[in-house]
């Protein structure tokens, strides 16, 4: 049987290292028993921002629809506020705001480990807008932003942490952003509890 336990990736990005949630934040993960198992603090230029994002036609489509429903949600016309209602124009100007919002500031990159950690960690960090952020969840607590809201203000909405979406993307990102770098395991008490 193939073992639950997994490795995923967590960015903390400028505005919750600006906010001083970077502590909350990892206590948040830590007491339901994820484990760290590397961070680093970078300030990362255009290129590396780019190479994050897939930024592919689907990928700019599909922040476009996002937007499109939020603003849908909201009651709103996309075509007045923003001037398009075309996904893939309205995913454009999205790229652009997030690469600007992550170059505000340094962001906290880790890798976290757990049975099921690329779907925990998703779960207790909440929806990735934080207007329709669960209850109880990280983006709840601490911070309200929503598509319309954002673009009325002519930046990205602010979505302080990142959380590998699955565990193939996960992979993929830990590589991007640590390399080929072998992470040192170590034993908690908490430990015995899951593994």
């Amino acid at each position: 049987m193939k073992s639950a336990v997994e490795k995923t990736l967590l960015i903390l990005k400028p505005d919750a290292v600006q906010r001083g949630l970077v502590g909350r934040i990892i206590e948040e993960f830590e007491t339901i028993g994820l484990k760290m198992l590397a961070a680093k603090m970078v300030m990362p230029d255009k290129k590396v921002i780019e190479g994050h994002y897939p930024g592919t036609k689907e990928w700019i489509e599909g922040m476009g629809h996002k937007t499109l429903a939020s603003y849908k949600d909201a009651g709103l016309d996309v075509k007045e506020e923003m001037g398009t209602d075309d996904p893939y124009e309205l995913g454009q100007f999205v790229y652009k705001r997030l690469i600007d919002y992550w170059q505000t500031g340094p962001v906290i990159v880790m890798v976290w480990e757990g049975p099921h950690a690329v779907q925990i960690a998703r779960k207790v960090r909440g929806h990735t807008i934080p207007l329709l952020a669960e209850t109880g969840t990280i983006h709840a607590r601490y911070l309200y932003d929503s598509s319309p809201h954002s673009a009325s203000r002519d930046r990205s909405v602010k979505t302080f942490i990142h959380a590998s979406g699955e565990p193939k993307e996960a992979i993929e990102e830990i590589k991007y952003w640590f390399g080929t770098t072998e992470f040192k395991n170590y034993k908690r008490e908490v430990d015995k509890l899951y593994l």
